[in-house]
């Protein structure tokens, strides 16, 4: 059979002139995420914490096999893809320890911080601070020139520092109020109008109340020392571009990917990189209108470092054209809430609430009202990778189901699970496995950034930007007294 050599150049011109991919819709972005793919993620991500001592921590073999595994994931061909590198100033303990009347403590544990972190050892009497700590009230002027002893619980370790702090104390000793062994993160001084912190470390619950009981009212003797050096420790963020869309106008969606050196980390925050890389497969067989761009952040776990590494080495034109930051820590809580971040400020003061952060809290509220869910709000209290981009103007939101806060009653009637109970009981331990993981929360999660990144990545309309320009620097309130302050939380309010 003879065959026409005339049909060759149109068949070959059809096959070059395939059509565009049609433009993201949230319905269609969202029916192809399937809660087996996110099972088989968390099953790979576990396997990787396993063959690297049960954790994931940055700066571990754990995290750095995380981020190749997270780069193998994402398609080049859609993307543009890079890793950013940046070192970090780790704490390194020479000395750290607490003796009370001529005994030492055992299972000492140090803090660490962003900056302001004394080095030095104290002798001094210790004094047991009465309720939680949490108000300045806790500290008597009694606590002026003694070692307080400080119990955790309900708000954050740098607040309970800072009080014992401006009362007057030369250090401070937590003590633990779960058997899992914990690494305090303090933050920053400046987040509570204090220079720096006092010596401080945690020690294990059961010697915490066996020295409450001890001192009494009374004080006793004692030595803190919390001697320490810094290491430069090289890490990565990874950042993937959508190479279609408005490179003008982009919408940015972060996670956290390292976890805490105690265990795997699978819904801390294993549950946000995984969905953040379901979603960038799904999304590559839609076209944007305004690109998208999916970041993975690296030291989140010690004080948010990747994001503010990311955010911090932004130019004023770069800044200029990201939309919005969307964020997302946490989305697989056994006994969860849905929890929305407050972006108007109706519910929780807040100096970062504004128009942008309002509509993206509408969009998610939204999303859960069409799912037939309800949700609540939560406070923007700076405990995650959205901080960096509310202190350099950009509107941020998300969703998040809860770390080691307790449930309350309402909200058991709301959600379902135990009242009473933590949202996590296994958050920043070693049982935070692959059997940690509500898969019913975490599959709506990962649809709720679904229906976000579609929305937005296929018009902004009615949002505002462009923003009216503006110096980066940050944007945290320094209005008021210079004394600790508690910063309004939502349904979480300890680190």
């Amino acid at each position: 059979m003879k065959v026409s050599t005339l049909a060759l150049p149109i068949l070959a011109s059809s096959l070059v002139s395939a059509a565009p991919a049609p433009i993201v819709e949230s319905n269609k972005l969202r029916r192809i995420l399937y809660r087996s793919n996110l099972e088989a993620r968390a099953q790979e991500l576990y396997n990787i914490a396993v063959r690297n001592n049960g954790t994931r921590a940055w700066g571990t073999s754990g995290h750095w096999e995380t981020l190749d595994w997270i780069q193998g994931q994402i398609p080049t061909s859609y993307y543009n893809v890079e890793r950013q590198y940046f070192n970090i100033s780790v704490t390194t303990y020479d000395e750290l320890s607490i003796t009370v009347d001529g005994v030492a403590a055992t299972g000492v544990n140090g803090v660490t911080a962003s900056s302001g972190l004394l080095n030095k050892s104290v002798t001094a009497p210790i004094i047991a601070v009465p309720n939680l700590g949490c108000e300045a009230s806790d500290y008597p002027a009694s606590v002026a020139g003694k070692i307080a002893l400080v119990h955790r619980g309900s708000c954050n370790f740098g607040l309970k520092v800072a009080l014992a702090e401006t009362a007057g104390a030369l250090g401070v000793v937590l003590w633990n109020n779960q058997a899992a062994q914990v690494q305090p993160s303090l933050g920053a001084p400046s987040d509570y109008n204090v220079t720096y912190f006092a010596p401080t470390v945690i020690i294990p619950q059961e010697q915490g109340e066996a020295l409450v009981a001890k001192l009494g009212t009374g004080t006793l003797p004692a030595k803190l020392s919390t001697l320490w050096h810094t290491e430069e420790r090289l890490t990565a963020n990874i950042i993937a571009t959508t190479k279609g869309g408005n490179q003008n106008a982009l919408i940015t969606s972060g996670s956290h990917t390292d976890s805490v050196k105690a265990g795997p980390g699978i819904n801390d925050n294993g549950s946000g990189t995984i969905a953040h890389i379901e979603i960038a497969k799904a999304l590559t067989k839609f076209s944007v209108n305004n690109a998208v761009r999916f970041m993975w952040f690296s030291a989140e776990e010690d004080g948010l470092l990747g994001s503010e590494y990311y955010t911090t080495h932004l130019s004023e034109a770069e800044a200029a054209k990201i939309v919005l930051n969307l964020n997302f820590d946490m989305l697989a809580s056994p006994n969860y809430v849905y929890s929305i971040y407050d972006g108007d400020g109706s519910t929780f003061e807040s100096p970062f609430a504004s128009t942008g952060s309002a509509h993206i809290e509408k969009t998610l509220i939204d999303f859960l009202v069409d799912d037939d869910k309800t949700s609540v709000p939560t406070a923007f209290d700076g405990r995650s990778d959205y901080a960096g981009f509310l202190d350099i103007g950009i509107p941020a939101g998300g969703i998040f189901m809860g770390a080691e806060g307790i449930k309350t009653e309402e909200e058991a009637k709301l959600f379902g699970g135990k009242a009473g109970q933590p949202y996590d009981a296994c958050y920043h331990q070693a049982c935070d496995d692959i059997k940690n993981l509500n898969y019913g929360a975490f599959i709506t999660g990962a649809k709720a950034i679904a229906d976000s990144i579609a929305k937005y990545g296929a018009s902004i309309e009615g949002f505002p930007f462009p923003r009216p320009a503006t110096k980066l620097k940050p944007r945290k309130s320094t209005v008021g007294p210079l004394v600790p302050k508690p910063k309004k939380g939502g349904y979480i309010t300890e680190i």
